[in-house]
């Protein structure tokens, strides 16, 4: 289970990687990448909301598994759709380039795609601020080690459902 902790509380992880690609103008240069301490899914969502406010697990699940039809039912209409306090759900394509106007067709598009962008830290909804980031504020970040895994590591690899 997750706890909201205060803001001072919060720190997202993050390790150091070295630019590999010795084609790139910024070969040999260092970056900053966030460690994910698992993958939370739609009951961790539910115990969560349940936590902050009066409705009932059991109705915030059955929401929460018609939301992705909801959402791909109003993209497949040609909408994004925004939801406050989240962001936005849009639709991409990707194509393959064609020599002209007249030769790009149907068949150069090779894949839909959805992406997602969040909303901006600042948004206000009422008195409240209302965004994906809010418990993200600077300084948050600690940084991690990556561990090597040795070739006798038999634990399957997946990812914890409760984040850590």
């Amino acid at each position: 289970m997750f706890n909201i902790i205060n803001d001072a509380g919060f720190r997202i992880q993050y390790y150091k990687v070295q630019n590999q690609n010795s084609k790139s103008e910024f070969y040999g240069k260092w970056y900053g990448r966030t460690h994910m301490l698992g993958t939370a899914g739609i009951n961790e969502l539910a115990q969560q909301i349940q936590n902050r406010c009066t409705v009932r697990e059991s109705d915030i699940l059955a929401v929460l598994s018609e939301l992705s039809d909801a959402i791909a039912g109003i993209l497949a209409q040609g909408y994004q759709v925004r939801v406050p306090g989240l962001g936005i759900f849009h639709t991409t394509i990707t194509t393959e380039r064609a020599d002209s106007k007249e030769k790009f067709t149907d068949d150069n598009i090779k894949r839909l795609n959805v992406k997602f962008r969040a909303e901006r830290p600042q948004t206000q909804i009422g008195n409240k601020t209302a965004t994906v980031l809010k418990y993200c504020k600077m300084p948050v970040f600690a940084e991690y080690t990556p561990v090597k895994k040795s070739k006798k590591d038999t634990t399957g690899g997946g990812t914890s459902q409760t984040g850590g």
